[in-house]
């Protein structure tokens, strides 16, 4: 009895609020245009649709690996033929010898630097390597936030794109997840590591943003999320405006977001016209919000199950 009691205070508040905002602005628009005409309050409708709650984050592309590779033992150096910074096919020689068969390329890949001898027939000794990147499939390694890393896993899906690419999109894994946070003001964040196959056109140093989806509601019933509003207690509504121009406080439970549409559920229904109002909705946040901030990685979720 006493929790419903509180909820209706608290309709009645929200009303009188409410009220008191429209009433202000009609008398300063018609103080301004000398004629009091009904004040236009922003609006739209409630919609069916899916809504998908992602960790998204920009990152940079790195080859899958680099190493230094060793030449054979009790071999003289004749030549090095490939080039640095190219790409090299997998089976490509890149250091002959004298004698025996040639150092290959284990897999496609850049040479980044050597130390070879500077004559043919030296002998070649351990301290001699050629290193090497790995580019046929490549990595992009994300920071992202204590509040989102429960919601991944490796072997989820990723979808990359490419500063260079904008409208072309590569499939990728969540292939490693680093349990040793690194701790800042605004929280620990941990490295998660994505690996994307290499047709070619993917270039170390790259700039990319990957986008991992973690939940999806469909089929649900969505408003914008500035048209909930925090009553208090736990409570959330929407403010219905009907055809009359009269306006109802009506409870609702928030789902999932995405950062614009929020899902909801409670006593609507699809095509209802809610009021949109930024000022009284600025608490209308749930548990499992995300880092807003630009250039983070975070949910883009930004009101969850009530």
């Amino acid at each position: 009895m006493a929790k419903t009691i509180g909820k209706a205070a608290v309709v009645l508040l929200l009303v009188a609020v409410l009220g008191g905002i429209v009433y202000v602005l009609i008398g300063q628009d018609a103080v301004a245009s000398g004629a009091a005409e009904p004040l236009e309050m922003p609006t739209a409708l409630v919609t069916k649709g899916t809504i998908e709650k992602l960790v998204t984050g920009p990152g940079e592309v790195k080859p899958a690996k680099t190493e230094k590779l060793k030449m054979a033992k009790w071999r003289y150096f004749k030549s090095s033929p490939v080039p640095l910074n190219e790409r090299i096919p997998a089976g490509t020689p890149l250091v002959d010898y004298t004698y025996g068969d040639s150092l290959v390329a284990p897999y496609d890949l850049v040479v980044l630097s050597k130390n070879l001898p500077e004559k043919e027939r030296d002998e070649l000794t351990e301290d001699h390597y050629v290193e090497v990147a790995r580019v046929d499939s490549m990595h992009v390694e994300l920071e992202v936030p204590e509040t989102d890393i429960a919601d991944l896993s490796v072997g989820q899906a990723v979808e990359v794109k490419l500063a260079a690419k904008e409208n072309e999109a590569y499939d990728g894994t969540v292939t490693g997840i680093n349990e040793v946070g690194t701790y800042g003001a605004t929280g620990s964040k941990y490295k998660v590591a994505i690996e994307i196959p290499n047709d070619g056109s993917i270039l170390i140093g790259m700039s990319a943003n990957a986008s991992i989806k973690v939940a999806e509601a469909a089929d649900v019933l969505t408003v914008p999320v500035s048209a909930v509003t925090d009553g208090g207690e736990g409570v959330r509504f929407v403010l219905v405006q009907h055809p009359d121009g009269s306006l109802e406080p009506v409870e609702v439970e928030t789902g999932l977001s995405d950062g614009t549409m929020v899902e909801v559920s409670g006593n609507l229904n699809e095509g209802d016209e809610v009021l949109l109002s930024d000022a009284l909705s600025s608490g209308a946040s749930g548990e499992g919000e995300g880092d807003g901030s630009a250039g983070g990685v975070g949910f883009v979720s930004r009101v969850a199950a009530g």
